[in-house]
């Protein structure tokens, strides 16, 4: 695999590493809504790419392609999941636990295309098991499991979004603008679906509603800035570049690239925390193991894909 291609997925990575932190500091520091704050993020975003895009033809009724809207209400699943995981994970527990979506990729994978993952992939995906089983089996909290289970649907779903883009007809496009404008669709498709399940789930009183006091929700101008800020600075282009990989690479590729998101987490959390902005990465002896043999079976599913031939191993 060209090492360029995999240095600018890995470099998503960190960009979403980044982009976790940041929200990590601004949502529990200022006490926002996560579900307002991640919705004007999305839809923030995708005018953004939809501008990118400006020139390419296009027609509003795309938005309600069978395929985006599968994709878009997937979205809602995956970002309401991991919420509600971490209701009961760290920040940092919930990132490593995550690296569980390459074994799913790879149980889906070979179910969807009938072939088994490369021989060579076989001692990587057994050592992300072993450090995933072992980290979950080392997670202090007695009520850490239904954080666990959360992250198995977001995950579980998190794949299946991944299936859909690379077999969406419009992300094969070459054309930077014709990707920017299918791309911001995609965004302002699943901010829509957003609003729409938030104000459902609200009139049946499963939550609080957005429309709850006028409005509230979306009351805040601070709210608007940082989810604005974030949406141009960092949904937008993780999310074209994550198009893009999935296009250029394959899902399985993408997926392990992503096993990197923790450990820039963790790096970036630590420089935080000798500068007084975060607290350090809070984790025990068990965990740190297991987050070892997690990055080990990362290491060697990324190398493998580094000294592969350009399509050797997908």
């Amino acid at each position: 695999m060209n090492g360029h291609v995999l240095a600018i997925a890995l470099g998503n990575s960190l960009l979403w590493s980044v982009y976790l932190l940041l929200t990590r500091h601004v949502v529990s520091g200022a006490h926002l809504d996560a579900w307002a704050y991640t919705l004007v993020q999305l839809l923030s975003a995708g005018l953004a790419m939809l501008w990118a895009g400006r020139r390419t033809p296009g027609n509003w009724r795309d938005l309600l392609a069978p395929w985006t809207i599968g994709y878009a209400f997937m979205r809602v699943v995956i970002n309401g999941s991991t919420s509600a995981a971490l209701v009961w994970l760290a920040v940092t527990q919930s990132t490593l636990v995550s690296t569980m979506s390459v074994l799913i990729g790879a149980a889906v994978g070979w179910i969807l295309t009938r072939h088994a993952p490369a021989r060579r992939d076989w001692p990587g995906l057994l050592l992300l098991a072993v450090g995933v089983a072992a980290f979950t089996a080392a997670l202090a909290s007695d009520t850490a499991w239904r954080g666990m289970l959360w992250l198995v649907l977001s995950e579980t779903t998190g794949v299946a979004a991944s299936w859909v883009i690379a077999y969406h007809p419009r992300n094969r496009a070459t054309d930077p603008a014709t990707r920017s404008r299918f791309t911001g669709e995609i965004l302002v498709a699943a901010s829509l679906a957003f609003i729409l399940v938030w104000s459902s789930a609200g009139a049946v009183g499963l939550m609080a509603s957005p429309w709850a006091g006028g409005g509230d929700a979306f009351g805040r101008i601070d709210l608007w800035l940082y989810a604005i800020l974030v949406g141009l600075l960092f949904r937008a282009p993780g999310t074209w570049l994550g198009f893009w990989t999935i296009n250029t690479t394959g899902v399985q590729t993408y997926l392990i690239a992503l096993t990197a998101m923790p450990f820039f987490a963790i790096a970036l959390e630590a420089a935080t925390a000798r500068l007084g902005w975060l607290a350090s990465p809070s984790l025990s002896v068990m965990e740190w193991l297991a987050a070892a043999i997690i990055l080990a079976g990362a290491v060697w599913l990324i190398a493998i894909r580094l000294r592969a031939p350009s399509g050797g191993v997908p």
